[in-house]
Parts: C-alpha cells; sequence; structure tokens
C-alpha cells in the first residue's frame, strides 16, 4: 500500500476523483487530500483496511464529515459506520454529522445526511451510524453468545459498507478490524501516530500521512509554549481546606500568565484547566474565582455531569465570559474551541494518545477577528501556551504511544489487575461513574470512580474494588469486573481490563521476539553457528507470552460459546506445571481472574485426571483466594447538587488473605472414580454377588446418579441375616454419610473413621466416588514418604557441615550481621546448606570428588521441592522427583563423614 504524502502528492486528476466535488472549497488542501486517497483506496478492487495518520488539531471530523457525505452523494455507501473511543468524541461527531452541508450539495439526494447513534438492539435508520468502539464491541461479544440484540443481527448495523474508525488504541483496533471483516466492510482509520503493530494490522504501511510538524510549516496548526508550574504539584481535595493546596498552583499559573505567556495581556486568554474529578473540578473552579478575584461567571466546571454541559460550552466558545473551562475528560477531544489559548494540566495523564488528544485543543487556528470578538486585548493566535503542573510535559514522561506503560506490561500479567490500573493506563478517568443493575430487582446503583483506584457509594461507603462494591449491593459474591458498566461508555469494566492485557501480551510478545533474535545473534557470534538453542533463561518470556496467548484464545472461545474441557494435568501444562504447588496455584488464580475466566470445577479440588471446563466468569464469587485488596475502607461522600466530593477514608483497611489449603476430598482419586450401586428394589443376593465380583466391603444404594438412598456392608448384611434369614436388601440398608467434594479432608476425617467410608458429591451434585479409610492411609503415605526424605537429607546435610566446617565461616556466610543470631548448627535451614556448600572455601573444605556447581543447583532443586512439600502441596510428587530424593540422600549418605 503506497503511502500519499501531502508534501508529494499532486491534486488529483478528474478522472480519478471520479468527479470534482465543490465541496472541497471548504476543506484546507490537505484535508481535502485525504478524502481524496481515501475515495481512490475505495475505488480499488476489493479494499479491506487503510490507515491515514492525521495530527490532533488538524480536523478528522471535518474529514470524516466530507467522506460520509461524498459516498453518500456518489451512492459508493448506503449506510457508514463511524466508531470512537469516547462517549465525548461520538457526540462531538454526531453534532458535526448531523450539521454538515458542504457547499453545491445540490447534486445530493437528498442535501443532508441522516445521522443515527448506535445504542444497540434498536434500529438506526440513519445513513451514517456513530457508535463508540466498546458499545459496539459489547454487542458484538453479545452476538457471539447467542444474545438476538447485537450488530451482526440488528436492523441498524445492517448493510454497512464502510466502517470509518476516528481514533482507537491498538487493542481496540485490532477488534475492530475483525468486526469489519466479518460483516465484509473496508475499514478506514485514522490516527496522530502509528507503532509497528499497529501498521502491521494495515499491511506494514499508511496510505497517507500529514505530521504535525507538516501542519505547522504550513501554519494549519499553532504550536505550543510549555511553562512548567513548580508549586503544590498534590492537587488533592483532602484536607481541611481542599482548595488551599490548589490555589498555590492556580496562583503561578496566573503570575506566569501575564509575565512570561502573554505579558502585553491584561484578560486572560481563554483557558481549559483538566482536572483530576469531577470534585477536583469544583475546587478548582473555586480556586480560580479566589485567586482572580472574579465572580461565578469568570471559571466554570464543564463535565458531563453538571446541568447543561452543552450550553455552558456553547457560551464558553461564543461569548467573553466564561474565561476558564475546567474539565476532566469532557473537552479532551472532538471538541473545536479555536479561540483556546491557554491549556493547564492538573491531572496525571500516563496515556499519550489521551494527552495528544488534549493538545488538540490548543492547535487549532482562528481568525484575528473571531479571536477578539472573545477575548478584546488579542491580536492574532500565533502560538498556544501549556502550563504544567504533573510533568506531563517532560522529557521521557510516555514510554511508549501505547495506553500501557511498557515497564508496567510485565508487573501487569504477573498480578492481579485493579481500578488504579485502569486509571493509570488511561481506559478509565477518575471522577467516572459506574452502574450496577441488580439482576433481580432491575435497580440500578451508582457508584465513583475514586483517585486511589477504589469505588465510592453516594451513601458514604468506600470499597477498594469493584467485585467488594457488587458484594454490598447484592448481598451475596458477585463477579464486580462484568457487573460494573460505564455510565458514558456502556462498557463492562472486565473489557476495559482486556483491553489493557491484549495490550499488554502483545508488547511482551514483541519483546520476546526481540530477545530471541538477539540471543540468537549472540550464539551465531560466539560459537559460529545461528542454529543453536535458545537459552533456558533467555525463554521464559516466551514461553510467559504463549501461555496467555493461549489465556487469552480461551477466553475468546468461551466468549462465543464454546468453552474448552480439559485434564487438570492439562491445564497445569499451559504453565509448563505438572503438578500444583502453593505458587503454581496462586500464578494460576491471578491470570484466570485478570482474564475473567473460573474452571468448573475449580481446578485446585479435584484430581490431575479430572475434567474442568474452562469458563467466563460472569456472576460467580471471586476466587477463594481472594485478591490481597481491602474492602471497605470507610469515609464520607458529600453530595452537591452538581457533583459527588469524595473525602479520604478516616481508617487504612484491613487486608484479607485466604490462608493456604491442604488436601480437600477431591484430591483423592477415588472420590472421583464413581461408584458402583444397587438399586433400592434390588434383592440382597444381588448386593453380595456385586460386592463379590469386585471385591468391596461396601455397595451404595441409589435410585439415581444424584439420589443415594444409603449403603450396605457386609457387616450391615450380617446384622440383617442374623436377625432374620430371609431379610430384603431394606433390612441391610444403612443411612449414607455424605461428603463434598470441596471438603477439608481434614474435617471429614472423623466420619471416615466412624463410618470407614463416605460417599462423595461431586461438583455436579452427582455422586462422584467413595473414599474409604485405606484411601486415606494410601494418599497420607504417598505424601509423607518425601517428607521423610527431606527430613533426613536435611539432618545429613547439617551433619556433614557440622563435621568439617567450623560455625564462625558458617556465620560469614550466612548471618554476616548477626541479626540470626546463628549460634550453633541447629539453627541452619536448607537455605542456610546450600548458601554455605555455594562457597568455593567451604565446598574445599569437604574434600568431595564431585562437581560444586552441579551439586549446588541439584540442591536448590531439592529446596524448592522442599518449601513445595512445607506448603502441603495436595498433589503428590510425581515418582522421578521422589526417585531424585532418593538417589539424592544416597550420595549424602556415601560421603558422609
Amino acid at each position: 500500500m503506497a503511502i500519499h504524502d501531502e508534501n508529494n502528492s499532486a491534486t488529483p486528476s478528474p478522472d480519478r476523483m471520479g468527479s470534482s466535488s465543490p465541496a472541497q472549497a471548504l476543506l484546507r488542501p490537505p484535508q481535502a487530500q485525504a478524502v481524496e486517497a481515501v475515495m481512490a483506496f475505495l475505488a480499488t478492487e476489493n479494499p479491506r483496511r487503510a490507515l491515514l495518520q492525521v495530527p490532533v488539531g488538524f480536523g478528522k471530523t471535518i474529514i470524516i464529515a466530507e467522506l460520509c457525505s461524498r459516498l453518500v452523494e456518489t451512492r459508493r455507501a448506503r449506510k457508514i459506520l463511524v466508531v470512537t473511543d469516547l462517549r465525548s468524541d461520538t457526540a462531538a461527531i454526531f453534532d458535526v454529522l448531523r450539521r454538515y452541508h458542504p457547499a453545491g450539495a445540490h447534486g445530493r439526494l437528498d442535501g443532508s445526511l441522516y445521522v443515527d447513534e448506535y445504542v444497540g438492539g434498536v434500529s438506526v435508520p440513519g445513513n451514517v451510524v456513530v457508535a463508540t468502539s466498546q458499545r459496539l464491541l459489547s454487542h458484538v461479544k453479545a452476538h457471539a453468545q447467542g444474545d438476538q440484540d447485537s450488530p451482526l443481527a440488528d436492523d441498524g448495523l445492517d448493510g454497512i459498507d464502510v466502517v470509518l474508525v476516528y481514533e482507537s488504541q491498538r487493542a481496540t483496533l485490532s477488534a475492530l478490524v475483525e468486526f469489519s471483516d466479518k460483516i465484509a466492510a473496508p475499514l478506514i482509520a485514522f490516527g496522530f501516530s502509528a507503532d509497528e503493530r499497529t501498521l502491521d494490522l494495515f499491511g506494514g504501511d499508511l496510505l497517507w500521512r500529514y505530521t504535525f510538524e507538516q501542519a505547522l510549516s504550513d501554519e494549519y496548526n499553532i504550536p505550543p509554549r510549555i511553562y512548567r508550574l513548580t508549586h503544590a504539584l498534590e492537587t488533592s481535595v483532602r484536607s481541611d481546606e481542599p482548595w488551599a493546596p490548589i490555589r498555590e498552583v492556580v496562583t503561578e499559573f496566573r503570575d506566569k500568565l501575564f509575565s512570561e505567556a502573554f505579558p502585553d495581556r491584561t484578560i486572560v486568554p481563554k483557558t481549559v484547566i483538566f482536572a483530576k474529578s469531577s470534585a477536583h473540578a469544583d475546587a478548582v473552579v473555586e480556586a480560580c474565582q479566589r485567586v482572580f478575584e472574579e465572580g461565578p461567571d469568570f471559571a466554570v466546571k464543564i463535565t458531563a455531569h453538571v446541568v447543561n454541559p452543552r450550553e455552558i460550552l456553547h457560551r464558553f466558545r461564543r461569548d467573553p465570559e466564561p474565561r476558564i473551562a475546567v474539565t476532566v475528560d469532557m473537552l479532551a477531544s472532538g471538541v473545536d474551541l479555536p479561540a483556546v489559548e491557554c491549556l493547564v494540566f492538573l491531572r496525571p495523564i500516563r496515556s499519550e494518545l489521551l494527552y495528544q488528544q488534549m493538545l488538540g485543543r490548543g492547535t487549532r487556528i482562528i481568525a484575528g477577528d473571531s479571536l477578539r470578538a472573545v477575548t478584546p486585548d488579542a491580536t492574532e493566535k500565533t502560538y498556544f501556551a501549556v502550563f504544567d503542573a504533573v510533568g506531563v510535559t517532560d522529557e521521557g514522561h510516555f514510554a511508549t504511544a501505547d495506553r500501557v506503560p511498557r515497564q508496567d506490561h510485565h508487573r501487569l500479567t504477573a498480578r492481579r489487575f485493579r481500578l488504579s490500573d485502569l486509571l493509570a493506563g488511561g481506559v478509565l478517568s477518575v471522577g467516572a461513574y459506574l452502574r450496577y443493575k441488580s439482576p433481580g430487582t432491575g435497580s440500578v446503583t451508582t457508584a465513583v470512580v475514586r483517585d486511589d483506584g477504589g469505588l465510592g457509594f453516594l451513601d458514604g461507603r468506600v470499597f477498594s474494588s469493584p467485585s467488594a462494591a457488587a458484594l454490598a449491593v447484592a448481598g451475596y459474591p458477585v463477579n464486580g469486573w462484568t457487573a460494573w458498566v460505564t455510565e458514558e461508555e456502556d462498557a463492562p469494566l472486565d473489557q476495559l481490563r482486556q483491553t489493557m492485557l491484549s495490550a499488554a501480551v502483545d508488547d511482551l510478545d514483541r519483546l520476546a521476539q526481540e530477545s530471541a533474535a538477539l540471543r540468537k545473534a549472540a550464539d551465531a557470534e560466539e560459537q559460529g553457528s545461528p542454529d543453536e538453542p535458545d537459552s533456558e533463561v533467555g525463554s521464559e518470556t516466551e514461553d510467559r507470552v504463549r501461555c496467555l496467548a493461549e489465556l487469552r484464545r480461551l477466553r475468546r472461545d468461551a466468549d462465543a460459546g464454546m468453552a474448552h474441557t480439559l485434564s487438570v494435568r492439562e491445564f497445569i501444562g499451559l504453565w509448563g506445571a505438572r503438578g500444583r504447588d502453593a505458587r503454581l496455584i496462586e500464578i494460576i488464580e491471578t491470570d484466570l481472574s485478570n482474564h475473567g475466566l473460573v474452571t468448573t470445577p475449580d481446578f485446585r479440588l479435584v484430581t490431575l485426571e479430572e475434567q474442568v471446563t474452562v469458563e467466563v466468569s460472569v456472576a460467580a464469587a471471586p476466587s477463594p483466594q481472594a485478591t490481597a485488596e481491602p474492602d471497605i475502607v470507610g469515609g464520607p461522600l458529600r453530595e452537591t447538587p452538581e457533583t459527588t466530593e469524595i473525602i479520604e477514608a478516616t481508617e487504612p483497611s484491613k487486608m484479607r488473605q485466604r490462608p493456604e489449603r491442604g488436601l480437600v476430598v477431591g484430591n483423592l482419586p477415588s472420590a472421583s472414580l464413581g461408584v458402583e450401586s444397587v438399586k433400592p428394589a434390588a434383592t440382597i443376593e444381588q448386593a453380595i454377588t456385586t460386592m463379590l465380583l469386585h471385591d468391596y466391603s461396601q455397595l451404595a444404594v441409589m435410585s439415581g446418579q444424584r439420589n443415594l438412598s444409603g449403603a450396605v456392608t457386609w457387616k450391615s448384611i450380617a446384622k440383617a441375616r442374623h436377625q432374620k434369614r430371609d431379610a430384603p436388601l431394606s433390612a441391610a440398608v444403612i443411612p449414607p454419610e455424605e461428603v463434598s467434594y470441596a471438603d477439608d479432608l481434614i474435617d471429614v476425617l472423623p466420619k471416615i473413621t466412624a463410618h470407614d467410608f463416605v460417599f462423595v458429591r461431586g461438583p455436579h451434585n452427582a455422586i462422584s466416588g467413595i473414599v474409604t479409610a485405606s484411601d486415606v492411609v494410601q494418599i497420607y503415605g504417598m505424601m509423607t514418604s518425601p517428607f521423610f526424605i527431606i527430613g533426613e537429607i536435611d539432618q545429613t546435610l547439617r551433619w556433614i557441615i557440622e563435621e568439617s566446617i567450623d560455625i564462625e565461616r558458617v556465620q560469614t556466610l550466612c548471618d554476616a550481621d548477626g541479626t540470626r543470631q546463628i549460634d550453633g548448627f541447629s539453627r541452619l535451614t536448607m537455605g542456610d546448606y546450600q548458601r554455605v556448600l555455594e562457597n568455593p572455601d567451604a565446598w574445599a573444605a569437604l574434600g568431595w570428588p564431585l562437581d560444586r556447581k552441579v551439586f549446588s543447583q541439584q540442591l536448590r532443586i531439592i529446596c524448592e521441592i522442599r518449601n513445595n512439600i512445607m506448603h502441603f502441596n495436595g498433589d503428590p510428587l510425581p515418582h522421578e522427583t521422589v526417585t531424585m530424593l532418593k538417589n539424592f540422600l544416597s550420595l549424602l549418605r556415601e560421603y558422609c563423614p
């Protein structure tokens, strides 16, 4: 795909354009060329997707409006879908398209565009449909799950001919590309920049490019001047005098405004201040009015939750007052404010896309007379001023153009996501409103996103996690990530989480590929062969990426109603594991939580051979290994007519963490092997024959897979026949003793001891097996054997060190600062043995004809196995691992002095 560069492209010829349109008179030349590049692309055979690079503040909305107008006029498109990431962009584009009447529209069918907004599940009659990507993709997902109210089955999106993407990040864009492929419609995307992976979605090339530098050179955009504010970077509302720290930074802004940025002016230029939250914006408005000593019309708040925000915005754009507009995200993009000459950043921003869009509010050009109409002492707009109180303009502030800073990717994929991660990644804003609709009553609860990553209710309660907040509403455990939906975008929090996770995994993948290439190059240079295998350490990231990619596939298939069923052994094999230890379980539960998945039954509570299904966690309780997030931290909310002010919690939160579990009944193989049974109407001879054939000591009496009537044993049969020689089976039936597969084995031991056996009710409420006293003895025997071997290894190593190495050298190696007070060999741990024997001098003191490094490497493995056993791993060690322990002990015995 060739690039059409504005500086090198000639004006398209009439035959290439199809027809010359008088509407180009409304467009700047580069904008017109962007339109022509797209029209030419759509005229090619089987066009699929194209990407255009357009700088912020250049007028993508006008380009899209003209494209829609041309496509409808020339009958090349019957219906066009315009997609944005932000609700504010959708509203702005909707307004522009609805009012767009280009010159020369007489050739049009009706002289105007018919625009409607897609909200899902309703018919949209317009020839242009505007939608947020979140709402669109949520309905695509609903369709995949069989919901009839979905884009692919909705008249509103039936017959889409072209998809235009206003601005979108790579993760969302990938899903939109997949959607456009499904409906067989070309996709045209506009962006201010494109990384390598985004370009890969479009065949590796841009269709058309026009940079910010070109726009500045051609005087289509206005350049910024940066002024750093140093006072009171903590612009919080958490104090007895909430506007006091903000007053300091506003005062510095006022002083630099007239001393440095606009020294010849006396009227405050039109200014947009970006605040952290709705409550923060209130405090900033109050501080501006006090510092500048002006009335209530001087500075106003413009957010989605004030009364008539569009009317306030209209006055800000058109009238001399207000001079300052304080916002959170509403004015960040998609709003044409050419008279704005100042931007003030009082909120941290981690998304470069969001920052560039915010800058776009100041880059717009404006005629001198239009500027003077709202700012009388201005002459012309040759630059705009950026006042930075949070370091957003500092060099290196953005690690990458993605929404997720690159250095966070490994961290994000290694622990549970929190709301604070969504805030840091730019996919959720402080002060955003979330709603939870009760599935039973239909009542709606509203929560506000706090700047500390918590959720605040209007009644004053504050919760640290979505699930804790959902539990408080529902009264029972609920997956808050799927229950809470953003009010602006109508998107579940889980969708935002998956967007960030996908971006993180994609970048990990790229980093892994780069690392592999570097390792191969280094191996080839060092060993002269390009075919040397990768090092084990270097491949860890690649293995991690493969695991996460497989989880993403499981989630995608589960969303589509094709949940996968596999054995627990196969399941943990995704993590390269053969058994379940405490560390592995923690990693798996974290990954499942981040991907919104659960296993049914719980993979921890059954044997390795049992089958589990990997499903989407929709309304299930959080994993028993509850995230170590605080639940409710308490703290008042002060409600005003326009906003809810969030005050800091007065008491620190308490962490809740589930202790590690030991064996559960389901971990015993016999708990899932099924049961042999006879029906209640059977004869006692049938029961005896069945027991003899299978060498059973007891037999279930069942009328169905879930209906257990009781049991018969040799003892109960003998007792019944002793009382009456021809006693029926019913006389020998004893009451059943049932336990759940999820019960802790230690809790059911008294039952097994008292009755010799118990029946196990499995994850699907059917009788899945029987556990006897001999089963318990066998499993504990398998688990305690390695424990005793490890114990003997420990004693032997201590004896060897004590006989060969003096305590002073051991203290130097293991307790150099004396804090552990190691005054004898009995205080040494397995880790201490490892530290001592890895020391070359200490090893030499043994006098062994063995390789120290090989021995030390095996000892490290032994230490890991020991830790696993001490954490009471429910799975018996593999036979080869037990053999390795025995061999290591034999070696120690051979060289033991």
